[in-house]
């Protein structure tokens, strides 16, 4: 008895599980997790598989019954006609004959690379105002006191789980009124909204965990409320604000229905351009896939120069309450 009141693993080995504290458990468990990995990485990458292998295969390939895993007769189609659909439509057929002697037609006439600019500025443009709004905001919830301040973070929590189609009426109501129809201001103004909530709440956790120590020196030397947010904290939340500029650019990249709503063919972005290449039974998906993959480029090549940046935006300045 004396013995097992001195043993500290006595507690423990009187309430061993056999899934956790013995050899044949932890084979299972390892095995169970790496099964369950395994099929939701199938999940999350196959489609991405399919669109890149689909994206060289011929159209006789792709209507093949049963579909091939890997393209057998490796092809640039797809490639091919969104490119030519892009000079086309971009008014550049003549320009590349003349400096290369080639002439250029497509049946397609969808300008790929206007709705990669127009997407540029939609995204970039929402995602400055989510973050001058964001971190202004942020600043303020988190060093003042004033009434109501619990009531309003309360308020821009519950804004982020209303669906985006919930305020569809209301917000194209809004956007005929103010004659923003069928503009790229329209979107900005919108997805720039959208994403502000979000900016609070992680920009408000940056400043929550600021030392009060270099907020006090500056005061010491003079500096305003303004100084002391713009020289000193804002160059110290580097990592942050970029972690929530790329948020608010995701998602006003990928964002189809408001673009799609709000916007004519003219004007379309990335999302519901894609869409125009989608036409019914004669739809070439070697051609929709090529331009997918073309569109993403910009994005990731950006996302990998700068991910280091995100990851430590996001720790850096963690949700709470």
């Amino acid at each position: 008895m004396a013995t097992q009141d001195t043993d500290p693993t006595a507690e423990f080995r009187k309430n061993q599980s056999w899934l956790y504290d013995s050899k044949p458990g932890a084979y299972v468990r390892k095995t169970a997790i790496g099964l369950l990995t395994l099929v939701v990485g199938a999940f999350i990458l196959f489609p991405l598989y399919w669109m890149v292998v689909t994206a060289f295969k011929t159209t006789a390939e792709i209507q093949q019954i049963p579909p091939t895993v890997f393209p057998e007769n490796f092809s640039l189609e797809g490639f091919r006609l969104v490119i030519e659909s892009s000079i086309q439509a971009g008014g550049y057929a003549g320009l590349v004959q003349n400096l290369f002697g080639v002439t250029v037609s497509s049946a397609i006439d969808i300008n790929l690379l206007g709705l990669v600019v127009s997407s540029l500025k939609v995204a970039v443009g929402a995602g400055l105002i989510a973050v001058v709004l964001g971190t202004g905001a942020s600043y303020v919830l988190s060093r003042r006191d004033f009434r109501g301040k619990n009531l309003l973070m309360s308020l821009l929590l519950a804004s982020l789980m209303f669906p985006g189609t919930a305020i569809m009426v209301p917000e194209w109501e809004l956007i005929s009124t103010l004659g923003l129809f069928n503009t790229h201001l329209a979107l900005i103004l919108i997805y720039g909204a959208m994403t502000a909530p979000f900016v609070v709440w992680l920009m408000k956790g940056f400043f929550d965990d600021f030392p009060d120590s270099i907020i006090e020196a500056s005061r010491i030397d003079q500096c305003s409320a303004f100084e002391t947010f713009w020289y000193v904290l804002v160059p110290m939340a580097r990592n942050s604000l970029i972690a929530s500029f790329i948020f608010a650019f995701l998602l006003a990249w990928n964002e189809l229905v408001f673009a799609l709503t709000l916007l004519d063919n003219s004007k379309f972005t990335v999302p519901p351009g894609l869409l125009t290449f989608v036409q019914g039974f004669n739809t070439q998906w070697n051609v929709v896939a090529a331009a997918s993959i073309i569109v993403s480029i910009p994005v990731l090549a950006g996302l990998a120069y700068i991910q280091r940046y995100f990851v430590q935006g996001l720790t850096g300045g963690a949700i709470k309450g």
